[in-house]
């Protein structure tokens, strides 16, 4: 399972639902195919430039296919990358921490209420300014109403806090989005927002 990237003083943690195999076998985070993840971080000034580029990808994929991407360099990839992102007050997680899953829907990697309340524990401990959600509208509904009624599919800012973190709903950067607002506008409202509470 990929390490957290946990910090006192975040801006903004992204919680995802669940790792991906792809993202596991490559040592990082939203490295699944025609993930935007990374563009919309930039896209929206969060980074100055694309934390993981296209070609590190590439060469990451490559490094793995060809059977000479090792734990060593997973960990030096990794720990690169997460001083980037704390260097922008930025952390990543995910609901499920027990098992990697295929497809973000697959009943088997749903997350449970235990780990709900993991993820909140950690938001009341670190209280970042902004928790934003990179998931499907209903995984982030079901994950959350039971313990926050205010939470809704509808993407932006929701009707709750959890501590003292605003919580947003971005929707899933992975494949088409068909979300009711772009995605790109969605990042771009979410950057503002958190240097607006800087």
């Amino acid at each position: 399972m990929l390490p957290e990237i946990w910090a006192n003083n975040l801006h903004i943690v992204f919680v995802g639902c669940s790792v991906p195999p792809v993202c596991e076998d490559l040592g990082f985070y939203y490295l699944t195919p025609n993930n935007r993840f990374w563009f919309l971080l930039e896209y929206a000034g969060l980074t100055p430039v694309s934390v993981v580029t296209p070609a590190e990808r590439t060469s990451l994929l490559n490094a793995h296919k060809d059977r000479v991407l090792d734990d060593l360099y997973r960990k030096l990839f990794f720990e690169k990358k997460e001083n980037i992102l704390l260097k922008h007050h930025i952390g990543l997680t995910d609901l499920n921490r027990r098992k990697v899953i295929a497809r973000e829907d697959d009943p088997a990697g749903q997350p449970t209420a235990d780990d709900v309340g993991k993820f909140i524990r950690k938001v009341e401990k670190y209280s970042p300014r902004i928790v934003a959600a990179v998931m499907k509208p209903p995984l982030f509904e079901r994950a959350f109403s039971a313990l926050f009624p205010g939470a809704s599919q509808t993407p932006g800012k929701q009707d709750f806090l959890i501590g003292n973190s605003e919580v947003w709903l971005l929707g899933s950067p992975a494949g088409r989005v068909k979300d009711p607002d772009p995605m790109e506008q969605l990042f771009e409202d979410l950057a503002a927002r958190a240097a607006q509470a800087g």
